[in-house]
């Protein structure tokens, strides 16, 4: 209960703080094994209120069960917690978003953190080229870090959608290693 109140917490400061924004918050249970982040709501995920929806949702769901990996036991967040229309959110923007993202991973308190595209693994502290790094798991304190392709991108370019699929394939052998350093 502490935590659902914690998590309240943080959304109600969100409100304070960007009041001029219409704010979608993360979905799923507090105490997922696996948090997936990405950068923000796109335009779909601005109409049905959720931080990833339509294609890239379904897309990266039949990724996910094809891993084995149930996308209703995980929670959803973004970085930046509203839709920007067309553009890149900036510098300025991410870093303004980061201290409460870093408290909603907390309270949600999952093994793995998978970073969906640059903007969230830069939002989450990690600074090195995506194509660099992609499917190596990162140790990040309480939590494993997996960084990966944003399903949009994996859907307009068949060699992303590959490295995708295989960055996925390997969450539950990272989530059970996860859970074993914890014991």
């Amino acid at each position: 209960m502490a935590d659902a109140q914690n998590l309240q917490h943080v959304h109600t400061a969100l409100k304070k703080k960007f009041s001029n924004r219409k704010l979608i918050f993360g979905r799923g249970s507090i105490g997922s094994k696996i948090v997936f982040l990405t950068d923000h709501p796109g335009q779909d995920g601005a109409k049905e209120g959720k931080p990833l929806a339509g294609n890239n949702q379904k897309l990266l769901n039949k990724i996910l069960r094809s891993a084995g990996v149930d996308p209703g036991k995980a929670y959803f967040t973004n970085v930046i917690k509203y839709y920007p229309a067309d553009r890149k959110p900036t510098p300025k923007e991410i870093k303004s978003y980061v201290p409460f993202l870093k408290e909603e991973i907390k309270t949600v308190g999952p093994k793995v953190v998978v970073t969906l595209g640059d903007v969230a693994l830069n939002g989450i502290g990690l600074r090195q080229p995506l194509y660099n790094i992609h499917g190596r798991p990162f140790n990040f304190g309480s939590y494993t870090l997996v960084p990966t392709f944003h399903p949009e991108l994996a859907a307009k370019d068949p060699e992303v959608h590959t490295l995708l699929t295989a960055d996925i394939s390997k969450l539950k052998k990272i989530i059970a290693e996860a859970e074993k350093i914890e014991e």
